[in-house]
Formats: C-alpha cells, sequence, structure tokens
C-alpha cells in the first residue's frame, strides 16, 4: 500500500526519493551498454554543473609543439592538423590570448642547426614564447574499415605545460601539472561516425578537432553540455 508521506511531491526529498528508484530500475537492466557516469547524466544529474580549469595560461605567447619522439602517429597530416585545431580552441575559448604561429618554429627548424637536439625551453624562447603546450603522442590508430565495435579512431597525449622564460628567479620549469608523465587526453571516433567522414583525412581532422576540444577544456572554465567525451 502507498502511504501519503512516501509519495508527498511538496518534500524536496521525495522527488529525489523517485529520482533514485528510478535509477536503481534502469541500472539494473542497462547491463554493461551504459556506464553509471553516462546514466546518471542523462536522467539530468551533473548537466550544467561547472567545471573549473586545471590550469591557467600565461596571457603572453604560448607555443603549440607536439612531441612524436616514436614515430607513432603513421598519418603525419594529424599532427598539422593537431596543431591548427588546437590554436584555435584555446584562442575561441580564451585559454590563451596569443599563439606562436606553426610557421615560426618550421622557419627555426629549417634555419637552426641540430634543432631537433634542442630542449623544449629552449625552442620556447627561440620562438618568442613565454609557455609552451608541449603534447607527447602516446596513441594513434585510424582506419577507414573499422569493425562496429570498435573505434575507428583514437589519438591519446600527455599534456604539460613548460615554463619557456630564463629561470633568472628560479620559476619552475613545468609548471602543470604536478605529474612528471603529465595529464592524459583522449579523443575517440566511432565506426558509425567515421562512416560518415569516409575518407582517412575526414576522419583525421574529426579526431583531431574532437582532441583539441578536450584538451582546451583544461584551461578554460566551462559547464557541462553534450556529455563529455573521456579525458
Amino acid at each position: 500500500m502507498i502511504t501519503p508521506w512516501n509519495c508527498d511531491r511538496s518534500r524536496p526529498w521525495g522527488r529525489r526519493a523517485v529520482s533514485w528508484g528510478l535509477l536503481a530500475a534502469v541500472s539494473a537492466s542497462a547491463g554493461c551498454g551504459m556506464t553509471q557516469g553516462k546514466l546518471l547524466y542523462f536522467l539530468g544529474f551533473g548537466q550544467g554543473r561547472k567545471v573549473e580549469a586545471k590550469y591557467t595560461l600565461t596571457q603572453g605567447p604560448v607555443l603549440i609543439l607536439v612531441d612524436d619522439a616514436d614515430g607513432i602517429v603513421d598519418w603525419p597530416v594529424a599532427i598539422r592538423l593537431l596543431q591548427d585545431d588546437l590554436a584555435q580552441a584555446l584562442l575561441k575559448t580564451k585559454s590563451a590570448q596569443k599563439i606562436v604561429p606553426v610557421q615560426t618554429v618550421q622557419a627555426l627548424r629549417q634555419t637552426t642547426a641540430d634543432f631537433d637536439k634542442r630542449g623544449i625551453r629552449e625552442v620556447g624562447r627561440m620562438a618568442g614564447a613565454e609557455q609552451v603546450l608541449w603534447l607527447g603522442v602516446d596513441e594513434f590508430f585510424i582506419t577507414e574499415e573499422p569493425h562496429e565495435v570498435h573505434d575507428a579512431a583514437y589519438f591519446v597525449v600527455s599534456v604539460k605545460v613548460i615554463n619557456a622564460l630564463e629561470d633568472e628567479d628560479r620559476l619552475r620549469v613545468r609548471l602543470w601539472p604536478d605529474e612528471s608523465e603529465g595529464f592524459r587526453i583522449l579523443a575517440r571516433v566511432s565506426a558509425g561516425e567515421a562512416a560518415k567522414a569516409k575518407s582517412r583525412d575526414a576522419i583525421s581532422k574529426l579526431l583531431t578537432g574532437r582532441l583539441a576540444e578536450n584538451i582546451a577544456r583544461l584551461f578554460h572554465d566551462h559547464r557541462l553540455g553534450d556529455f563529455e567525451r573521456p579525458t
């Protein structure tokens, strides 16, 4: 029998009880098809929640460096796309005020002896940057013929913010994060999305644009809208 106290809509906790009851019921039937986090989101929990920036970049010039020391990226255009997409994402969200053009580093590479042996901070200073946003490539994969149950593409990088200024006052070289391995960020493209994109270049563009958005979110406050891609 339903008694008045457990269906009283005038009490806030009464509505929460209904929501959590629904959550429990759906959780029991969801199996492995949806994570609890996504399930909570689609039931309305967490939407609009403010997420603070993990780090605030300098207002001075920032240099984006993508480091693929192990040659993991077998589609070189993806690195250039990521640099361009990230520069646009940082400026659009006002996460950075000035981005050092990619052409600056390309010119330095052509005119500087032993350029590839230069350190991150040295390259940053040579390019006129105050900070270097360093992206170390950890994983990269793209296929034009994915299986439905697998990702068609994914891109994983470790992010660090490096001080490029002269260290006269003993500023920390690595400004963020505290962990030496960096902050790992990933982006994925599903088989269905790849089928719509069709070409390898189009898949790369979708992938790097998505990764750039995920990286830019680290440096500006935002509110949860669509369920955020894993970071």
